[in-house]
């Protein structure tokens, strides 16, 4: 019994090293936590964000003038200054003149003078003075963050800044001049933990925004914190504390211009009031903010806001190492382009789309190319193609087709509203650029601009949600466009149709918003939204509109080029023919002059078409071979499709072999017990027989789950391979028969790498490969262990796979090793009629699989045995 009497009430605590999660574990990356700083100032309602990093110290030189040396010294003199006359404690105060003292001592002994009066970094200097150095530079380096918002009084800062998951954002999410808040868990702030160790943020008021909140005399505050003070054993975070200093008079500007350099206030936009605002100071960074890196969170903040005029919202960032590269960031738009498309989304579920062509040069095409029976309809007509655009509108259900009568939980109803800007843009000239009539384009320069913009990017309330479409990211292509096109490579004019558009051809933006899409929710680590069944439906409606433009530009593509066909195929082939005929002749004059003189010409036009016929029945020929393959790889495909089919069927035969046998044996030894059995034959006791009946349906269960297994989708999808895992799965799909065979599979030597490819590509090969070799063993007359010995390696961006067995090895008989990729060709033959009885394609599809994957295979000849080389770039790895 519980004795309620006794009840107690025990409250949770929370440990200090929480901030520390949320912040500095919580947030991927360094760029991702000015990100949300930036959007801190957003919410305050600032007109403009500043990220200044004073870095102009922070970064080892291999050579510096004698004034930066002094200037340096200086810096190094004036910091410790600072961090002693803001501590009382002694210990601290002897810590850090001894650091003081070492760092110079260390700069001294780095850097020598030389003739020209320079210093440069002394040769000698061992690898770990460096770091050293490098660590104590890095010290002196600032990151400030400054906006020209509202403000914080004592009371938000108490019951809102100070407050872990307010919820703040997420009741009051409009500003007071109508934004919708970026912010909504209430713990950017802790970005600061992951810039660095320190941090002093003075902010400024503006009463006017705050007449509902607590003030008292102060016009601001300086609010300082030391993000070590958080950790310790055993500390919860009510132990751990922040410095609060009013300040009865303040001026913002003033504050700004004592940070900043004059040049950087010349730069800023003289219609900003700065009398109210924030400073974030951040100190003892955690990182080198070197110029690259600084570069990549200007690319960044470049892309931070949807490609529009806004005008609401200026973002700038400088830096004191490089003072004149870097200023106000521009809103990125795309003006060069082959086609767009402009989607719009309302809450009854209709898109209107616009679709604007801008890929064809309309004056170049033939009047009457537009007078074929497929181009007599909108929108495809002349003047449609004058117009350059048109729209149509369509549900979402006619976007996705079948999902509505499945869709049980409404999910289209859950999206809501959206907008949707995508953009395609060739980089490289088609070689039939004059058969589809394109028009000239700078493709250098979109080459150029796609390498730093290109993706679809998702936007909420105008600010980006990373990592979407991410340059470099792993996100970039998070549509999977990649995968559809190598699912689906057709070309734009195949009469078949099945054009995808590749992801490194785009670039694009959908808007969202936090009122309208309240069920796309933000992930912890503030890196994208989870991945709901609402957004997952919401990715393949956005594909569905990619879709749009896909048919569009392929439906043109394959008019033009029938029509081209038409009219100049002919035309085209008399041409290449006449050069070919002229060229023979060209060669067979040279030959009769050297052979002999007095050949006549008639005998020259016949020695052409000979030549010609010739050609053209070797071509006749490999068609044919071709056809024979194809007909054996549709049969081979049928077989497929035949199985696929019954898979639900022998999938529940596979579950019952399972338990059938003990079954049988319970209901049997509820009548007849074992033992009475004991002193019978074997063949006369049943649960013998039950036991042997066992093990054969343990293989018929394994030989089921491999060839249901084989024809899973998943293993026709593009997907990361860890090959340890991989080979460890297909040592235990064919353990059974390994056994069975006395066979070891040794797999110790498989390296940890990765690779992105198709996990049935991978079983194409392997399994083609150990069936041979269970052919191999069977075959051998040798008596030894049975070893099969898969080794993996990477040098130099290429993966190596070694695949090798102790067997007997290719046949003598094989004059030529590498005929064994030939398609059709065999070694295996009916001991009794000496017919060929192998496919003759096993290794064939290795040789194609591989190639296909833009690798290759090679023949290894060890002493014994077989030993094949599989070669795949490191392009293929992620």
């Amino acid at each position: 019994m519980i004795n309620t009497t006794s009840k107690k009430q025990i409250p949770f605590k929370v440990s200090a090293r929480t901030a520390r999660l949320i912040g500095r574990e919580n947030i991927a990356t360094s760029k991702g936590a000015i990100i949300e700083l930036v959007k801190n100032g957003y919410d305050a309602d600032s007109k403009i964000s500043i990220v200044y990093f004073d870095n102009k110290f922070s970064v080892l030189h291999n050579e510096i003038s004698s004034l930066f040396y002094d200037d340096l010294r200086n810096q190094i003199k004036n910091h410790y200054l600072k961090l002693i006359k803001n501590i009382s404690i002694n210990a601290h105060i002897e810590i850090f003149e001894k650091e003081k003292f070492e760092f110079e001592q260390l700069l001294s002994q780095i850097y020598i003078q030389n003739k020209l009066g320079n210093f440069v970094l002394d040769s000698r200097t061992n690898e770990d003075s460096i770091k050293k150095l490098q660590q104590y530079l890095s010290k002196l380096a600032t990151l400030y963050l400054i906006d020209s918002g509202e403000g914080m009084t004592l009371d938000i800062i108490e019951k809102n800044w100070m407050v872990i998951g307010t919820d703040n954002k997420h009741e009051n999410y409009v500003t007071k001049s109508g934004r919708i808040k970026a912010g909504a868990k209430g713990i950017g702030r802790f970005a600061l933990d992951k810039l660095g160790n320190h941090c002093e943020m003075v902010t400024i008021y503006n009463p006017s925004y705050h007449k509902n909140s607590i003030i008292d005399n102060a016009a601001g505050y300086i609010w300082r914190v030391n993000w070590a003070d958080f950790e310790g054993t055993s500390k919860t975070i009510d132990n751990v504390n922040a410095e609060l200093f009013p300040l009865k008079e303040a001026n913002f500007k003033e504050y700004i211009e004592q940070l900043l350099p004059k040049s950087i206030i010349n730069q800023l936009d003289k219609n900003i009031n700065l009398k109210f605002g924030t400073i974030l100071k951040i100190s003892n960074l955690r990182e080198t903010w070197t110029d690259y890196y600084v570069n990549q969170v200007y690319d960044d903040l470049e892309a931070l806001v949807p490609p529009k005029e806004t005008g609401d919202f200026q973002i700038y960032l400088f830096s004191s190492l490089t003072p004149d590269k870097y200023g106000s960031i521009p809103s990125v738009l795309c003006d060069d382009f082959d086609y767009k498309i402009i989607a719009k989304a309302d809450n009854s579920q209709n898109i209107k789309i616009k679709i604007i062509r801008n890929e064809y040069d309309v004056d170049k095409i033939p009047p009457d190319f537009f007078n074929r029976e497929n181009l007599t309809k909108y929108p495809f007509r002349l003047e449609d193609f004058q117009k350059g655009e048109w729209n149509l509108q369509k549900t979402f259900s006619q976007l996705m087709p079948g999902y509505e009568d499945v869709d049980k939980e409404g999910i289209f109803k859950l999206i809501g509203e959206f907008e949707f800007s995508f953009y395609f843009l060739k980089k490289q000239k088609s070689p039939d650029a004059e058969k589809f009539f394109h028009k000239d384009s700078s493709l250098r320069f979109r080459k150029d601009w796609l390498a730093k913009f290109g993706g679809i990017k998702l936007f909420r309330d105008n600010f980006r949600v990373r990592p979407y479409g991410e340059v470099k990211d792993v996100a970039f292509d998070w549509l999977g466009l990649g995968m559809r096109k190598a699912a689906s490579p057709a070309g734009i004019g195949k009469k078949e149709g099945g054009y995808r558009v590749e992801p490194d051809n785009i670039t694009g933006a959908i808007s969202i918003s936090r009122l309208a899409n309240i069920n796309f929710e933000d992930k912890s680590s503030r890196e994208g939204l989870q991945e709901n069944k609402t957004f997952l439906i919401f990715k393949q409606l956005i594909i569905s509109l990619i879709n749009i433009f896909e048919e569009d530009r392929a439906y043109i593509a394959r008019e033009m080029v029938d029509y081209d066909n038409q009219k100049y195929s002919e035309k085209r082939t008399r041409e290449e023919a006449e050069k070919i005929a002229q060229r023979i002749y060209e060669e067979s004059k040279k030959s009769q002059k050297n052979n002999n003189a007095n050949l006549s010409d008639n005998n020259s036009d016949q020695q052409e078409k000979f030549i010609l016929a010739e050609l053209n029945a070797k071509k006749d020929d490999e068609i044919e071979r071709l056809r024979e393959e194809q007909k054996l790889l549709r049969g081979m495909a049928s077989g497929g499709i035949v199985l696929a089919a019954f898979t639900h069927d022998l999938s529940n035969l596979s579950n019952q072999l399972e338990s059938r046998v003990n079954k049988i044996k319970t209901l049997l030894q509820n009548k007849i017990p074992e033992d009475d059995y004991e002193k019978e034959e074997e063949r006369k006791n049943p649960y013998i027989l039950l036991d042997r009946m066992k093990s054969q349906d343990l293989k018929m269960k394994n030989w089921l789950n491999f060839s249901l297994g084989a024809a899973r989708k998943d293993k026709r999808k593009r997907n990361q391979l860890y090959l340890s895992r991989y080979f460890q799965d297909f040592k235990n799909d064919w353990k059974i028969v390994l056994e069975e065979r006395a066979i070891e599979l040794d797999i110790k030597d498989i390296a940890n790498i990765n690779l992105r490819m198709f996990e049935i590509d991978m079983d194409s090969i392997f399994n083609n490969l150990i069936i041979n070799s269970f052919t191999a063993f069977t075959n051998s007359k040798a008596s030894r262990d049975r070893v099969i010995n898969i080794k993996t390696k990477e040098i130099l961006n290429e993966i190596y796979i070694i695949y090798q067995d102790n067997g007997p090895g290719l046949s003598k008989d094989i004059l030529k090793p590498e005929d064994v990729f030939k398609p059709l060709f065999t070694t295996k033959r009916h001991p009794d009629s000496g017919e060929e009885i192998g496919t003759g394609l096993g290794m064939w599809i290795i040789k194609s699989v591989v190639e296909e994957n833009d690798g290759s295979v090679r023949l290894l000849y060890p002493n014994e045995g077989f030993c094949l080389e599989v070669k795949l770039p490191a392009k293929y790895k992620r």
